[in-house]
């Protein structure tokens, strides 16, 4: 059981007050995010333009055209969402430096620090998969589109 000693005598997000839960919300989950909607519209766009109809085309028609750029639009609009959400991650992190003693060793033996731990979590998620979306884009430049 627990010791007096060891009970929780703060609330475990002192700095609560200082972000808003969307900011959090946002840092979280807006780089997964991202990467999901360009996976998807980058897989609908890589795809659709060789199989308009029963028969694979060799490679996309002219009417078509418009697909290859709205792929790298997308991609690129995922990376800039994902280092946004990076940056907000890091502007929490720096603005509840103080939230609880010590540094992220000490954080996750503390158990305190919510917001902190939740700014922790962003910046890596955001730094993340605005990598993993990058590496999607050495798939656009090298593979053919319709040749398979």
């Amino acid at each position: 059981m627990n010791s007096p000693e060891h009970a929780l005598s703060h609330h475990p997000a002192p700095h609560r007050g200082r972000v808003s839960i969307g900011k959090l919300a946002f840092s979280v989950v807006a780089g997964p995010l991202a990467w999901f909607l360009q996976l998807n519209v980058g897989y609908a766009l890589a795809s659709w333009p060789c199989f308009p109809a029963d028969q694979r085309m060799p490679s996309p028609g002219s009417e078509y055209a418009w697909s290859f750029p709205g792929m790298v639009g997308a991609l690129f609009g995922a990376v800039l969402i994902a280092l946004a959400a990076l940056w907000v991650a890091w502007t929490i992190l720096h603005n509840t430096r103080t939230e609880a003693p010590g540094d992220h060793r000490q954080l996750m033996e503390v158990g305190a620090g919510r917001t902190r731990f939740l700014a922790l979590w962003g910046v890596l998620l955001g730094s993340g998969f605005a990598i993993a979306t990058l590496v999607t884009a050495v798939a656009f430049i090298v593979l053919p589109r319709c040749a398979g």
